[in-house]
């Protein structure tokens, strides 16, 4: 199996994968734990028993995920793996069963990528090192990272099990559209986690500078509307036609204009908007792609149920049909103080000249909130801690990247978190900085 984090990362790196279609991404994976998967306390699990296609919003066709898994024969995956992998779903899991008794602790590392073309700009080092994005999508949030330190942490526990407990490592699709953790959390793999740790390379922090936890993650709810009018001449017959292009323009300006709510930040946004076939034919459907955030749950269900009349009233208005689909949500996600104390402690243990924090802003969205939520309703707890990584461009940015130092730095603190057990001392000193976030 390859331990070294940084030809790891740049390898996922330069195969960056869209929502559940990450089957490259996850043929290597399971291809490095295959080395791993026949050592005394170690199960690899992958297929139906870590992911329900049933539960995932907006899962591929069957000729989306062929033309995932040719793709990935393209660039170099044995054709059968691949193929397997396409049919099974991209989710993988491994449990490591530690020498001492002690609690489940789960560990996210999310896979996916963004549609987004990367910068072969020379001052951008993937470029300039060539290992930039070989398709049209790009890891500028850290995934390809993240997925690195899963299959780092795998290898180090695996090799040496003492640690109390079992570690589960949850490599997750599908994050950039908060779809991924709802059908891995259908397939019970949140049932018996005792705690929960989340990790984000990057947010803005220079490398080095561990936090152990964050807040202000927000809950989101992406949707799609789709409106059916009636096509006509534009101009010989126009009283025939029904404007569905119409009724979604006014449904962008209506939702763009929702009121805030005073119980939280809030925000709504239309992304994309497709409609119409030419000039002179009344449009008969049309497609837009919103969200609406807030770091108040409530607040997000009710700036989605705005949504909603909104668009009813712009189909009302045009006298088409409107469908609502939301495609992604998570909700807000408050960490464990206790956890967080115990990850704070481990982090003074580890060698870094980087500042340690107990918590940072995360200004953002990520269904991990929901790995937490699933969690904490059993009475376990959760953090989501962040690692920093000098970051040259924001993220979702062409330009965004990772100071690599911070790889084994990140492996270094997981580890001691795990290794120390629940008996880790508390230690609650620190002070929030306040930086930008990222996310879905």
């Amino acid at each position: 199996m390859t331990t070294d984090l940084v030809s790891l990362r740049r390898t996922f790196h330069a195969h960056a994968e869209l929502a559940f279609t990450e089957v490259w991404t996850a043929a290597t994976i399971r291809r490095e734990l295959s080395a791993l998967a026949d050592l005394p306390g170690v199960q690899l699990r992958t297929g139906p028993a870590v992911l329900d296609p049933g539960a995932a919003a907006r899962y591929p066709s069957t000729e989306e995920l062929d033309a995932a898994a040719q793709r990935a024969i393209d660039a170099g995956i044995q054709p059968e793996l691949a193929r397997r992998v396409a049919r099974e779903g991209t989710a993988v899991v491994l449990d490591i069963r530690g020498d001492r008794p002690g609690p489940v602790t789960a560990f996210r590392a999310d896979i996916d990528g963004l549609p987004l073309e990367e910068s072969d700009d020379d001052a951008h080092l993937p470029a300039r090192e060539g290992f930039a994005s070989i398709w049209p999508t790009m890891h500028a949030c850290g995934h390809d990272g993240h997925a690195a330190l899963g299959l780092g942490l795998a290898a180090a526990l695996a090799a040496d099990r003492d640690f109390p407990g079992t570690v589960r490592i949850l490599f997750q699709p599908a994050e950039e559209v908060v779809r991924g953790a709802r059908p891995m959390i259908a397939a019970g793999l949140a049932d018996d986690v005792d705690q929960l740790i989340g990790l984000h390379l990057g947010e803005g922090l220079p490398a080095g500078d561990l936090a152990a936890g964050s807040h202000g993650l927000q809950a989101t709810q992406k949707f799609e509307v789709t409106f059916r009018g009636v096509a006509a001449h534009a101009a010989g017959a126009p009283q025939e036609g029904r404007n569905a292009l119409a009724a979604a323009a006014q449904a962008t300006l209506g939702i763009l204009a929702i009121r805030r709510d005073a119980r939280g930040a809030t925000t709504v946004n239309v992304g994309t908007l497709h409609a119409g076939r030419q000039s002179n034919i009344v449009p008969d459907r049309a497609e837009l792609s919103a969200e609406v955030r807030s770091d108040s749950a409530e607040a997000c269900d009710q700036l989605m149920e705005r949504a909603r009349r909104v668009v009813e009233g712009a189909a009302l208005a045009w006298e088409v049909e409107a469908e609502v689909e939301v495609t992604g949500q998570a909700t807000t996600l408050v960490c464990d103080d206790e956890l967080v104390d115990r990850c704070l402690a481990a982090a003074r243990q580890v060698r870094t000249e980087g500042t340690r924090y107990r918590s940072v802003p995360m200004p953002a969205s990520d269904d991990l909130s929901l790995w937490a939520e699933a969690v904490q309703a059993r009475g376990g707890q959760s953090t989501y801690a962040v690692v920093g990584a000098s970051s040259p461009a924001p993220h979702h940015h062409s330009l965004f990247d990772l100071d690599e130092s911070c790889l084994p730095v990140a492996l270094a603190w997981m580890e001691r978190i795990i290794r120390s057990g629940p008996e880790q001392p508390q230690d609650a000193d620190a002070v929030p900085k306040p930086q930008k976030g990222a996310g879905a």
